[in-house]
């Protein structure tokens, strides 16, 4: 007999596997309460205890990198809609969000402490785009977030573009798993599971922070670094980050160089340029040739966006900081090692960009030296996105997904600071 189930369409449930969140939402808790009544208890008392943020306010699945993000998270609207119409799930969704607008007048930090507002303000965004009933959700991101929606979310949805400079951070999270793993060919996928931000990333951010506000470099650098404490960083800089009264230590790594890119979008004139330039290396990369790595990337990026050609580009660096540009990256590729200096890295990184024919193969060049592969393709990635113009789309959207809210956010204030 035929069996006239095999090509039936399946369920809106099962065709998401909405029931990862049912599961979860109803697990008995040792007070005999389902997670999920334990869940809008706490909302009414105004203060989260449990953790269970994913699977009661889910949000997009490119938000995250946790098993549980990931395990949990939406992969978009149409998957957003049947969660709404999903008898339980949806109805749940409704009264605990509910019972958040009914809290007396109480910051949303104060509730869910600042990560999960964050999670709860990327949830309300995605199920607030989910056509036909979704006044709830925008009540929620008109009282507590000023109206503001999560721009990470709809930017991954294709509600928006978001408008900041990434250069730097595409070159980090796309060298990062060559850093240990030298590569000497250009032919690799872009990104995979394990590609990442790393310190370049973060402390990228901490410079625009400082151009964008009247913090301290050093407090900012400070800030940043002990805020994502995993990311990378050299020794001795490390235990710089601890110190209650940091000084320069004299470095020559290439630190100065890879974070020195929102430097070179920030001013007018070359001469300011150069002169914040040389203040972003200071706290730490005070030794001329840290000064001379983080000046030459900002003038690289200063001229490309500019308008000058790559060859006016090389003849002022070479002629400005003695650095030797006569080479090639084939060249340079048959013997050369992992080296953290600027003066050992910074001119191999220019040389990608000079023989570049486009972004994606600025990167893959700096990566394909076989060196410090985050750093340099970090420092390429930022001269060639002044000069070609911008990110690529598909690089830009993996990019984003990988960056925290947070970091997005201070690339946006800089860019409309900055109105870039």
């Amino acid at each position: 007999m035929e069996n006239l189930t095999k090509n039936a369409p399946l369920k809106e449930s099962d065709k998401f596997s909405l029931e990862r969140f049912e599961k979860a939402q109803n697990l008995r808790s040792s007070n005999s309460c389902s997670v999920y009544e334990n869940a809008l208890k706490e909302i009414r008392n105004g203060k989260k205890e449990g953790h269970w943020i994913w699977y009661i306010f889910p949000q997009l699945k490119d938000l995250g990198q946790s098993h549980n993000s990931k395990f949990y998270g939406i992969t978009g609207i149409e998957e957003a809609a049947a969660y709404l119409r999903h008898p339980v799930l949806g109805a749940r969704l409704r009264e605990i969000t509910s019972a958040l607008l009914d809290i007396p007048q109480k910051p949303l930090q104060e509730i869910f402490g600042n990560l999960d507002a964050m999670k709860v303000q990327s949830c309300m965004t995605l199920f607030a785009e989910v056509p036909g009933d979704n006044f709830l959700f925008r009540c929620v991101l008109h009282r507590f977030f000023y109206r503001t929606p999560d721009h990470k979310t709809l930017f991954l949805l294709g509600k928006i573009d978001l408008n900041i400079i990434c250069g730097a951070m595409a070159g980090d999270i796309i060298g990062s798993r060559f850093e240990w793993h030298p590569n000497k060919s250009t032919d690799f996928e872009l990104f995979s599971s394990s590609s990442k931000f790393t310190d370049d990333t973060v402390m990228t951010v901490a410079v625009a922070a400082w151009l964008n506000s009247e913090r301290s470099l050093c407090s900012l650098l400070q800030h940043y670094g002990n805020l994502y404490p995993n990311a990378g960083y050299g020794g001795r800089f490390r235990a710089w980050l601890k110190e209650s009264n940091p000084q320069p230590y004299n470095s020559f790594g290439n630190g100065s160089a890879m974070r020195v890119c929102p430097v070179g979008w920030a001013f007018d004139t070359l001469e300011e340029t150069l002169a914040i330039a040389a203040k972003s290396a200071e706290p730490t990369h005070n030794h001329p040739e840290g000064v001379k790595g983080a000046q030459a990337v900002a003038a690289c990026i200063f001229l490309a966006r500019k308008g000058k050609s790559k060859q006016e580009i090389k003849e002022y660096v070479s002629n400005k900081f003695d650095y030797d540009l006569d080479r090639t990256c084939d060249e340079i590729r048959l013997r050369y090692k992992f080296d953290v200096t600027c003066q050992g890295s910074v001119p191999e990184s220019i040389i990608a960009f000079l023989e570049s024919g486009d972004f994606e193969s600025s990167v893959r060049l700096a990566v394909s030296l076989g060196g410090d592969a985050d750093t340099q393709a970090a420092i390429a990635g930022s001269i060639a996105e002044a000069y070609y113009g911008g990110v690529p789309k598909n690089i830009k959207f993996e990019v984003i997904k990988r960056l925290p809210v947070d970091f997005i956010n201070v690339m946006l204030s800089f860019n409309d600071m900055k109105k870039l």
